[in-house]
């Protein structure tokens, strides 16, 4: 067999591996129920094309958005009423919502159809991977690198998602590495490749900004070589040296800007209104303009906690910065649709400041150290001795290690300038955000391959890594969002350190309901779910919510009535990142709580129908009792977490539902007991443990 029939072969096993990737990102979706942002996405993509109205979340990607909703287009769906509030003042959560549960629509084949695109999209990232290493290193080094990300959790567990995580990965890949290419020999081809590749990227997420410092960074890299720029131009080449290719490289950098900026318009139909002609004069963004351009300032910056306390957002910047003023000049001059200004306007506030919990602490402007430790336990051990292995093998290539460094600048610089974006960051909400640094990672990874013509023992090293990693991802599987490896503990025990997307997106209701059938029949269930999922829909329809009114979108008694049962807590809610009560149970929490249990009897002793009064005889308004019920039902379940924070749970549903059953004896000591007998009882445990 040829050369170029083996490397023919070699094509077909890749695109082979390719699809295998596809499918195990995609096969495992009836396993999950919706994750938290599924919702926005596929609503949103759905009414792009529907009713070409992007004021639906427009800070989530257009692309990637529009993409997932594709298969949609040639079914029977019925979408909420377009006159409702929810579709005027564009609330896409409760939109999706009603889109998702209250229009008897096929739900599990909806989303099998959205994630199977977006698993496409994973496909093409792993086959970007390939070739870029292949074209680097050789074939070796092409297949080290497909392994890694076909069997990679962390792009499986985001390939199977309606998101626009895998879309902004894809994105980075592509625009680095055609921007690099054009650089070295400037074509008209390569030039359009280039712009589509930006364009893709500013239409999947709003990071495009830092292709900014990628792109000035990689030209710099680039002129520092004395190599002239052959520019083809059909059939006339045109050679630049020296200065002359300054001028040449700013041309480049505009116009790939240029066809950037096109894309942009034609993904929102060469319209610079959001709202279509035919929409209603009320209708609006969510949010409104003067919100996002912090022309208001917020009315306060503090968050006050069930106790009264508050938390200070003081180190939040409110004030307009740069950003907020070239988006306002560019909304005035219409250079730019208005959907994609608003959702760069958007991202930018957003991103100023988010509350987090990490490792027991929580914080509305992140961590240094969030990303690298969530890099460092959600990343397999062999992929990260391959990364290892990798870049010590190509930091001691010899005479050839200038060369390999230059060659590797686009790797080398997109990781640079995204690590020190993440490290700052103060949205530290999830590992995902980390996705377009690992086909970079990969590639280098990839450098290994160097190793086996010359050592036996460096290709049975790197070949053993490799089936360690996948064997790895089968273990995992389907399990990939729950991914932790060993340094963490695995998933059993990383609720202690990450929840949210890390770990819990509100995936495991199918999980839950079928725990349930099998144990619980017949047993009082009581709830406490983060996610956009429906337990009610899910057939768990007879459990007590409890301290997730955030979550809730139905009616309920507030605080429910508690007693002994089958507790299943979701992982984010047992760490109460969303509740009033956050962190321990302090003296604090316990004297409002009193106080609160107080109030409860003295409304529930009141005559009936007599108005509701506080302690000292005040007349409450209905909004008021609303939210000291809230509170009281944060407060207890606070209470009861407190209870539960030394007990290993008595089951878990997948790994972000933690089951624990209760006798009426527990509930009421967690309940009602003094703070001292309940702390003793704790105490009594940890040193059984």
């Amino acid at each position: 067999m040829n050369a170029r029939c083996r490397r023919g072969w070699f094509g077909v096993l890749a695109l082979v591996l390719c699809g295998l990737h596809a499918w195990m990102a995609a096969s495992v979706t009836r396993t999950f129920s919706t994750t938290v942002d599924e919702v926005v996405h596929l609503t949103s993509g759905y009414a792009y094309w529907t009713s070409q109205d992007f004021r639906l979340q427009p800070e989530n990607g257009n692309f990637p958005q529009r993409w997932a909703a594709i298969p949609l287009l040639g079914e029977d769906i019925r979408f909420p009423e377009k006159s409702g509030s929810s579709w005027k003042t564009a609330d896409t959560w409760r939109l999706g919502h009603d889109f998702f549960y209250n229009q008897d629509n096929d739900l599990p084949s909806m989303l099998a159809a959205g994630r199977a695109m977006i698993a496409v999209l994973s496909a093409l990232l792993c086959l970007v991977v390939y070739l870029w290493s292949r074209d680097l290193f050789g074939s070796r080094a092409g297949w080290i690198a497909l392994i890694l990300a076909v069997f990679s959790p962390t792009l499986l567990a985001h390939g199977g998602l309606i998101t626009s995580d895998t879309a902004a990965a894809l994105g980075f890949s592509v625009a680095v590495l055609s921007w690099w290419r054009l650089l070295h020999r400037p074509s008209i081809g390569r030039f359009v490749v280039a712009g589509l590749c930006v364009g893709l990227l500013a239409i999947s997420k709003y990071s495009v900004v830092l292709f900014a410092p990628i792109s000035v960074l990689l030209a710099t890299i680039r002129l520092t070589r004395a190599r002239p720029f052959r520019i083809r131009l059909r059939h006339l080449e045109i050679v630049l040296t020296g200065w002359k290719r300054i001028p040449a490289t700013l041309m480049l950098l505009i116009g790939t800007a240029s066809i950037c900026a096109l894309v942009i318009w034609a993904a929102y139909g060469f319209r610079y209104n959001a709202a279509p002609a035919s929409a209603a004069d009320d209708a609006g963004f969510n949010r409104p303009w003067s919100g996002v351009l912090l022309e208001i300032p917020p009315s306060t910056t503090r968050m006050i906690l069930a106790d009264g306390s508050s938390v200070d957002t003081g180190e939040i910047n409110h004030a307009p910065g740069p950003l907020q003023h070239i988006i306002r000049w560019t909304r005035d001059h219409r250079l730019l649709p208005e959907a994609w200004l608003y959702g760069l306007a958007f991202v930018e506030i957003n991103a100023r400041g988010r509350l987090a919990y990490f490792a027991g602490e929580y914080s509305m402007t992140g961590w240094r150290s969030f990303f690298p430790t969530a890099f460092a336990v959600k990343t397999t051990l062999p992929a990260l001795g391959l990364m290892v292995l990798g870049g010590i093998t190509l930091l001691t290539a010899g005479r050839h290690k200038r060369v390999w460094i230059y060659r590797l600048s686009p790797l080398l610089v997109l990781l640079a300038v995204y690590w020190a974006f993440s490290i700052q960051s103060r949205l530290n909400i999830g590992h995902r955000h980390l996705l377009p640094i690992y086909p970079a990672l990969f590639v280098l990874a990839s450098g290994s391959a160097l190793l086996i013509p010359n050592r036996k023992a460096g290709a049975v090293l790197i070949i053993a890594l490799l089936a360690w990693h996948g064997r790895e991802s089968v273990a995992t599987r389907p399990d990939y969002l729950a991914y932790f490896n060993p340094i963490a503990g695995g998933p059993q025990q990383a609720h202690r350190l990450f929840v949210d997307s890390s770990l819990d997106w509100g995936q495991d209701l199918p999980r839950l309901r079928e725990w349930l059938e099998r144990n619980a029949q017949g047993e009082k269930v009581f709830l406490s779910y983060f996610g956009s999922g429906s337990p009610k829909h899910e057939g768990i329809d007879q459990a007590v919510r409890i301290g997730d009114g955030y979550f809730d979108w139905y009616s309920r008694p507030t605080p429910p009535p508690l007693s002994g049962g089958t507790y299943c807590i979701s992982a984010t809610m047992f760490r109460r990142v969303y509740t009033h009560v956050r962190g321990p149970w302090s003296a604090s929490y316990e004297n409002t709580y009193q106080r609160m249990l107080k109030w409860l009897r003295h409304v529930n002793s009141r005559a009936a129908g007599a108005p509701i009064t506080d302690l000292d005889g005040t007349l409450l308004t209905p909004d008021v009792v609303k939210d000291k019920l809230m509170i009281g039902e944060h407060l207890m379940f606070g209470r009861l977490c407190h209870f539960l924070q030394l007990r290993e749970p008595d089951a878990r549903a997948g790994h972000s539902f933690l089951i624990y059953r209760l006798s009426d004896n527990e509930v009421a000591l967690a309940l009602t007991a003094p703070l001292p007998v309940l702390n003793a009882r704790l105490m009594e445990l940890q040193n059984k443990q």
